[in-house]
């Protein structure tokens, strides 16, 4: 079972920043996850929402912004120090020095032609073997596959596993990943007996990750140590 640093060590230092993707792969985290969108001049950058409100001192749509635009703001999510937004290939060369592994989320809103150009750029850096895709989008994933067939793809939801078992099954992903509380225990031998893999989210507390360790899943994502 991988433990992954979601957004970094999000609870500690600013989500989805330099730092903290550089201190939890310092740390015994296996790897790290991220957000990856697409600015308006096609920098490949790291951001959950669509808006850059919650996150920096700026205000509307990533999609808006060219990347040097971007650089006017902070975005270190209301805490101390100046951060600027991350770009993917300075984290894919912490995944590579590293050695370990990242979850690269392609968020569903972000403007077309990111997934082509996140596969590309994987690609060069020849890290294939160290990241894993996950997305909401059917059609993103669909993409994934086309462009790179070895490259696992989990589907995330937050809801209604039947109906998402059923796409999973159709378009021939390897994973699901579900917010940890859907997770129960006859939904976990159905994965195993399918061969699907199980991603959970995100999880608070030592009894949770003691589950899900014994129930041999594949990722568990947390914002910060679970001692």
């Amino acid at each position: 079972m991988y433990t992954l640093a979601h957004r970094g060590l999000s609870r500690r230092f600013p989500e989805n920043s330099l730092v903290a993707f550089k201190e939890a792969l310092k740390s015994e985290f296996d790897g790290v996850e991220t957000d990856v969108q697409m600015t308006k001049d096609g920098q490949l950058v790291l951001l959950h929402d669509a808006k850059i409100n919650r996150t920096s001192t700026g205000k509307g749509k990533l999609a808006n912004y060219t990347y040097e635009e971007l650089l006017q703001y902070n975005f270190n999510s209301g805490l101390q120090g100046y951060h600027a937004i991350c770009l993917l290939e300075d984290l894919l060369k912490l995944i590579k020095e590293s050695k370990k592994i990242v979850n690269l989320e392609i968020k569903k809103e972000a403007l077309s032609g990111t997934v082509e150009k996140t596969v590309a750029l994987v690609a060069s850096m020849h890290l294939e073997s160290q990241v894993y895709y996950s997305s909401a989008s059917i059609a993103q994933l669909d993409t994934i596959k086309k462009l790179s067939p070895t490259s696992y793809c989990g589907y995330i939801v937050s809801h209604h596993l039947k109906k998402a078992n059923a796409i999973i099954h159709d378009h021939h992903f390897d994973g699901i990943h579900a917010r940890y509380s859907l997770l129960k225990f006859k939904d976990l031998l159905y994965y195993q007996k399918v061969g699907v893999k199980v991603g959970a989210w995100t999880l608070k507390n030592k009894k949770d990750l003691l589950y899900f360790k014994e129930n041999n899943i594949m990722f568990v994502f947390m914002n910060d140590f679970i001692l």
